[in-house]
Formats: structure tokens, C-alpha cells, sequence
């Protein structure tokens, strides 16, 4: 890999450049000697210039600098940093413009670079538009603590750096609501430097992201939009509201640069903000110099960011600092190729930076703002350019409903979990935390939806479902229930932070024992255990299986049912009575069986006597003489 430290160079000015030699081979490479060469000219055009990019150095003929590499090990790597002095560069009274740079070894893929003499003259700057979200990176519980915010906020954090560079380029800046939300959450336990940075971060430009920077389209396409705070969980006190602590006045901007826009859903998008789409999403060639990206399609105003633009502005932010070096380079060769395009005219073109948890965009801030040839600005000025007329290109989209299923998943979770919000006495704080758990898990804006978010949403399942196992029966040993009337000992444990309110259900599984009072209403406080004292009649002798079970009061089940083993012991006297209750039964029940028999018995009979009276009745009389 070959990058300059600095990709801008002015009169008289020596170039650092960066050498880096991987082996990705199982064998050690010997000593290697390295020629770095540049290009005699500046690439003109851009499609030289991405020919370049590919790694395509035919046209580098100066050979400026000479160095020596060690031997690297198989599957390593070694790496210096040379100086090329101003003479040896030979660039001093050279045109402005992006030139290439290479390095070449015998028996080794070769590595391109560029470099920009910054000397523009009397070139019209071309702008870039820009927007710059910040996000906060909460974790599952939806807030930053005291010290997590004060790690963020505090003067020379990536966050603060991040702020300032966007603030000097006249960036539109969008600000996570979670960052605010904390401050106010924690109170008077807030670091200072958050309210500072709040203060600071307050400008007319300046926009609310969706909370945790949940991605936009993806709830749009759910038909879930917006997906916001129901409340924001504060310690022993209630919710504050779902818009506490937001920053920004400013219609948000909807980062499209990553997805594939179609067009019955571009007039949804424009009225959630402004739309920046990537020009790969439009069917059009560029055809001599590069527009500006303030376009209309089908009536609907958008911002086009050059693809190719954005692509290098992603690189130059990469976390990978070999790659952001190389990105940054590539970004301003790239822009003051389009300025040397038509020098006389200014264009203004759009891109969106990736959200600070992603990279950090300082320094291809700063190097921008060195550039002579590059004006940063902000999204309005864009919108404030005239339009051209642009159609949307007919993309096949696999995987355009990846991030509206894992809404749409997430929701359905979060639907089932709320279902025993009736538990505590104002469901408001339970569900305001869930809420919060379910934002910090939702897919990112201005990025395709990785593994990583598919993972987040099946483990949101697994957090939204502690809730619903937060309150259990405390499983125990077999229990001996001896006597008459006797109170059946049952632990229930709260796991919430909170007081709750549920209903107990027991029943056995046969007729030794009896449950006056089947249904027991329970109150428990906050994160603690509470044995509870459930009666039962005991009838008979033996074991019986006892079924309880919790439920919220509106009857929804809490965890799993408990299976409790009772040995059934009643006393003497219940024994007796119950034994004596039995005989009579029998005996009555003996006694009415005999009765019907010899009823059955006796109608037998009589039913013969009256067919001999009868038969006597019918016989002939003799009459005397």
C-alpha cells in the first residue's frame, strides 16, 4: 500500500509518503527494493482517475524517491515512512491538479496513490454539502451513564473533535436525542461538559437523528415511522418525555445514500426530511463535467450525492487507519479533478458522513478545510441551488426489506413484552425502558443491515423477554401438609426494579386436598422475594401434585407454571370425621339399595296374585238344581 501522510501539497512544500508491503504468502520475502514513482502530468479527466484508483500506474514515469524494505515473514507485514524532498518531487511551478504516485518491486504487484498540488489560481472552489450525524453508540438500555457521557462530551473526545471539525466546515449536523436524553435523565448527576456540548451542538443547522440513529427508511418501508421514546426511565421518579434532551430545529436528513430508493416511496421519504440519494440510484451517465446535486425527480426534491464522492468519503472515515489515509487522498484528487473539469464554473455537490460511532470524520474535515480547491457548506445551501431534472434508475433491490422485517420482528416483540405492563402500578416507566432497549437494537441509518443488526433484534427477543420472567415462583422442595386447614408456603420473587402487582392461581391435581381461595392478589416491591401463605383444606392422605401459576391482573401469564409435591396429612379428628362422613354415605346409600330391591321384589309378586284373582274371577259357576 502506498499513501501520502498529507495528500496536499503546496509551492516548495516535501511530500511524506507511507509504504506499506504485506506477504500474504506462507514463505519469508527476501529484502525488496522499491522505486516510487509519480505521473508527469495531472489526471485529467475522472475516468482516468478511477482507472487510477484501480491500481492502473502505467502512466507514472518520474521515478522520485528510492527505498529499501527488510525481509518480511510469511503472512507479515512491514511498513516506513520516506520524505521526498520539493526538488526531488519536482512538482514546484508544475499545474495544479491530482497527480498519481506508485510504487513498484520487481516480482510485485505494484500500489497507487495520489497527491494534489494545491495551487487552484483563480478556479472556482467546487462546495460539498454535507451532513454530519453523531450519534450516541447506547447500549441495551437505551442511555449513557454519568461516566459514559462524560467520556463523550468531554473537551477532546472523539464526540467534541467530531462537533468542532463539523462546526468549522458549516456542516449540517444531526445530534442523537439519546445524548440529551441522559443529561436529562441523570439530572443533577449530569457531567457539566454535557450541557456545554448540547449548547454548542445547538445551531440552526443542526437536526434531531432518530433515537440510538435507528434508520428512517427501514421503519418508513415497515409503515411504522417514526418509531420514537414512549418516555425516558428516570430513577425513583416518572418518565420524562420521549422528546427530552433533543437537539436541533432542523427537518432531519434522511441518509438514501446506501439504500435503492424507488419512486412510490420517494414522496413518503421527502416528507419525513430531506432525501440524499446516491446518483448510482438515478439513470443517468455523467456526460462532461459532474452536476450539481440538487435535482428533481418526479416532482420531488432530492439531494444526489456523487456516488463515487461518497464512496471515498466512507473510506476516508474507515476505523482502519491505512484505509483512511488512502480514502482521504482519493476524496480530494477526486474533487479537484471535478474542479478542474469547468474552473470557471461552481457546482455544489452533496454527501453524508458516516455517523461518528462509524468513524471519525475529523480528519478529512480538516483536511478539506485545507484544500483550496474544496468550500464546505451545508445542506441548505444545496437546496438552495437550481434543480435538474432526474429519473430513478429500475434497480433490483434482494435485500430492500431487510431493515423493515427487523422492525417490524421488533415490534411484534415488544407488543408481545408490554402485554404484562399491568404488573406495575404505572406501566408508563416499564414500557418507556422497553422502548429504549428496542431503539438501541434497530438497524443504523446510512448503512445496509449486517449480521450484527439481525443478532441485536433476536437478542432484543431474549431482553424483552426477561420482562416477562422478571416476576417467578421460587421453586422449593416437597412440602408436608399436616391438619385440617393449613397455609401452603409459596416464594415469589420481583426481579424489577419497580413495585408490582400480580395474581397467584393454585390447584391440585386431585381430590386429597381443596383450595378455598383458588386466585391470591399479590403486591411485591421492587427487587426483592416474598413468601406467601396460600390455604388449603387437606382431605385425605397421600400425595398431590399442586399446579401455580402467576398472571398480570388482566389474567396474561407470567414465566412458567410450578409444579409443587405436597405429602397430604389430615388429623385424627379430620380423619375420624371424614371417616364417619364416608360410613354414613355408605350405610344411607346400603340402606336405599335394599329398599328399592325389595320394592323390586314385592311388585313381582303382587303382579302373580292378581293374574290368579283374575283367573278365579273368569272361571264358570255351576248352578245348583
Amino acid at each position: 500500500m502506498l499513501a501520502p501522510v498529507d495528500p496536499l501539497l503546496s509551492e516548495g512544500e516535501a511530500l511524506e509518503v507511507e509504504v506499506l508491503l504485506r506477504n500474504p504468502t506462507r514463505e519469508s520475502l527476501p529484502p525488496t527494493r522499491i522505486e516510487v514513482l509519480r505521473t508527469s502530468a495531472p489526471i485529467g479527466t475522472r475516468y482516468g482517475l478511477s482507472r487510477w484508483f484501480e491500481g492502473d500506474g502505467i502512466l507514472a514515469s518520474s521515478v522520485v524517491a528510492t527505498l529499501d524494505l527488510p525481509g518480511v515473514a510469511a503472512l507479515g507485514r512491514t511498513s516506513t515512512t520516506i520524505t521526498v524532498d520539493a526538488d526531488a518531487l519536482g512538482l514546484d511551478g508544475a499545474s495544479w491538479g491530482a497527480y498519481g504516485l506508485a510504487a513498484s518491486a520487481p516480482d510485485m504487484e505494484g500500489a497507487t496513490s495520489v497527491v494534489v498540488r494545491d495551487e487552484p489560481g483563480e478556479a472556482s472552489p467546487t462546495r460539498l454539502a454535507l451532513a454530519a450525524p453523531i450519534d450516541a453508540g447506547v447500549d441495551a438500555t437505551g442511555l449513557l451513564t454519568a461516566e459514559e457521557l462524560a467520556s463523550l462530551t468531554e473537551p477532546g473526545s472523539d464526540t467534541d473533535e467530531a462537533l468542532d471539525a463539523a462546526l468549522d466546515a458549516g456542516a449540517t449536523i444531526g445530534v442523537d436525542p439519546a445524548i440529551g436524553a441522559s443529561a436529562e435523565a441523570l439530572g443533577t448527576d449530569a457531567p457539566e461538559s454535557a450541557a456545554d456540548w448540547l449548547e454548542l451542538a445547538e445551531t440552526r443547522d443542526t437536526y434531531p437523528l432518530l433515537y440510538a440513529n435507528a434508520d428512517p427508511i427501514a421503519q418508513a418501508r415497515a409503515g411504522a415511522f417514526p418509531v420514537e421514546p414512549l418516555g425516558i426511565p428516570v430513577e425513583d421518579d416518572e418518565p420524562l418525555p420521549g422528546t427530552a434532551g433533543e437537539v436541533g430545529a432542523r427537518m432531519p436528513v434522511i441518509d438514501a445514500t446506501g439504500a435503492i430508493v424507488q419512486e412510490a416511496e420517494l414522496g413518503t421519504l421527502a416528507g419525513m426530511g430531506t432525501v440524499v440519494l446516491s446518483t448510482d440510484n438515478l439513470a443517468e451517465a455523467l456526460e462532461g463535467s459532474t452536476p450539481s446535486a440538487h435535482a428533481s425527480v418526479g416532482g420531488v426534491d432530492v439531494l444526489a450525492a456523487d456516488a463515487e464522492v461518497q464512496q471515498r468519503l466512507q473510506d476516508a472515515t474507515d476505523a482502519n487507519a491505512d484505509t483512511a489515509a488512502q480514502g482521504r487522498a482519493e476524496l480530494v484528487a477526486l474533487l479537484a479533478t471535478i474542479t478542474r473539469e469547468r474552473p470557471s464554473d461552481q457546482r455544489t455537490l452533496a454527501a453524508v458522513l458516516p455517523a461518528t460511532t462509524q468513524g471519525s470524520p475529523v480528519a478529512v474535515l480538516e483536511t478539506l478545510a485545507d484544500a483550496g480547491f474544496v468550500e464546505t457548506v451545508s445542506m441548505d445551501d444545496a437546496l438552495e441551488t437550481p434543480t435538474r431534472e432526474a429519473v430513478l434508475a429500475a434497480i433490483d433491490d434482494p435485500e430492500r426489506d431487510a431493515g423493515a422485517e427487523l422492525v417490524s420482528a421488533a415490534l411484534a416483540q415488544e407488543a408481545e413484552a408490554s402485554r404484562v405492563a399491568t404488573i406495575v402500578d404505572e406501566p408508563a416507566s416499564l414500557l418507556a425502558g422497553l422502548r429504549l432497549t428496542l431503539l438501541a437494537a434497530l438497524p443504523d441509518a446510512g448503512r445496509a443491515v449486517t449480521d450484527a443488526d439481525r443478532a441485536a433484534i433476536d437478542g432484543l427477543g431474549g431482553e424483552l423477554g426477561q420482562v416477562r420472567d422478571a416476576v417467578q415462583i421460587v421453586g422449593g422442595s416437597d412440602i408436608r401438609a399436616v391438619g385440617e386447614s393449613v397455609p401452603l408456603p409459596i416464594t415469589i420473587a420481583n426481579g424489577l426494579t419497580v413495585p408490582v402487582q400480580v395474581v397467584l392461581s393454585l390447584r391440585p391435581l386431585n381430590a386429597l386436598v381443596s383450595v378455598p381461595q383458588p386466585s391470591t392478589n399479590i403486591s411485591l416491591a421492587a427487587s426483592t422475594q416474598q413468601r406467601v401463605q396460600v390455604p388449603i383444606d387437606v382431605v385425605g392422605t397421600g400425595t398431590v401434585l399442586m399446579v401455580a401459576q402467576l398472571h398480570t391482573p388482566d389474567g396474561v401469564p407470567l414465566g412458567q407454571p410450578q409444579i409443587m409435591r405436597v405429602t397430604a396429612q389430615p388429623t385424627i379428628e379430620t380423619a375420624v370425621a371424614v371417616a364417619l362422613g364416608i360410613a354414613i354415605v355408605l350405610l344411607i346409600a346400603f340402606g336405599i339399595w335394599r329398599s328399592v330391591r325389595k320394592r323390586r321384589r314385592g311388585e313381582a309378586h303382587g303382579d302373580a296374585d292378581d293374574i290368579s284373582d283374575r283367573a278365579a274371577r273368569d272361571q264358570p259357576v255351576k248352578e245348583s238344581l
